[in-house]
């Protein structure tokens, strides 16, 4: 059976740690005007919260400062090495003393619910249960070295407090480092975006420029386009008359005010010392005699009366 000395420093799990008295359930008498701190709340199982004496931690953290202190009692039940199933369970610490916890009798004793109380037991006997008797309890007995370290040791309560401010503070620095890091990513993404508008729009306003402008010359071209094809049978017909009858006629020599191109009206020069006069024959022809006998003959297009005069030439 393991004998604990409780309030000094004991190896468990491989860390030297101190372990102190605490209490479940109804304080006994002696105890009722201590300070107490919470150890462990209230279990899953119904276990009545596990405390420890203020008293007790503070002056331990004197003696021993710097090393955790945890409750006996909150090692026990961590480990599982509580037996229940009788109305008292005890814990020696020496062979006339030790700790115990007394069940409601009349509940479930295999149940942390029906714990009422604990404490001290000293020489067989527990201080106002004289009644009791020590030799029917369950006792307690475990092997230091497979015992195991609770996750949370014993704090009096203003340490709890600074240990709460001190969580409350870590967590707001991280939901403050959180927020600065979706403020600048949200910087960079709208810098990003806005990099990439601007670049889409200066293609859209290239894009647009150049769409006006096409637009504006296919107006243009609509404007100049022509709804019917040119016909020019009737001019044909006249030059091919004239070159009938003057094969060799030229071009005059170009002067300033005479224009070439496409045009409705041809400039012609026949040969010297012509027999026919053009403007007799042909519609539409207006001819010059020049000193040389030859005929300088402007080519029109004939409006219907010269046609039917020339037609009428032409059958004769």
């Amino acid at each position: 059976m393991a004998r604990f000395s409780l309030g000094k420093p004991i190896t468990i799990g491989g860390e030297e740690v101190v372990v102190v008295r605490d209490v479940l359930g109804s304080l006994q008498a002696d105890k009722a005007s201590e300070t107490f701190a919470i150890v462990e709340p209230r279990g899953a199982d119904g276990r009545p919260a596990i405390y420890v004496s203020e008293n007790d931690l503070t002056r331990l953290r004197d003696d021993y400062p710097g090393m955790k202190v945890y409750g006996l009692w909150q090692i026990l039940f961590y480990n599982d090495a509580v037996r229940m199933g009788a109305p008292l369970v005890t814990f020696p610490l020496s062979d006339s003393g030790g700790l115990y916890l007394l069940m409601d009798a009349v509940a479930d004793l295999h149940s942390p619910e029906s714990i009422v109380s604990s404490g001290e037991y000293l020489n067989g006997y527990i201080p106002d249960n004289y009644d009791v008797d020590i030799k029917t309890a369950n006792v307690i007995q475990v092997d230091l070295q497979n015992l195991k370290l609770p996750p949370q040791p014993a704090y009096t309560r203003i340490e709890q407090s600074g240990k709460l401010k001190a969580e409350n503070k870590r967590r707001w620095f991280v939901v403050a480092s959180l927020c600065g890091l979706i403020i600048v990513g949200a910087a960079a993404s709208n810098y990003g975006l806005q990099t990439i508008y601007k670049s889409r729009m200066a293609d859209y306003t290239t894009k647009k420029t150049l769409i006006d402008e096409l637009d504006g010359r296919v107006r243009s071209l609509a404007a100049e386009r022509l709804i019917t094809r040119p016909d020019d049978s009737v001019m044909l017909s006249q030059l091919f008359k004239f070159f009938e009858l003057y094969p060799l006629a030229k071009t005059p020599p170009l002067t300033d005010d005479m224009k070439i191109g496409f045009a409705g009206t041809h400039v012609l020069v026949t040969p010297p010392k012509a027999p026919v006069d053009p403007e007799a024959v042909i519609a539409g022809a207006d001819s010059e005699l020049q000193p040389d006998l030859s005929y300088l003959v402007t080519l029109t297009e004939p409006d219907g009366t010269d046609a039917a005069h020339s037609d009428g030439e032409g059958d004769q």
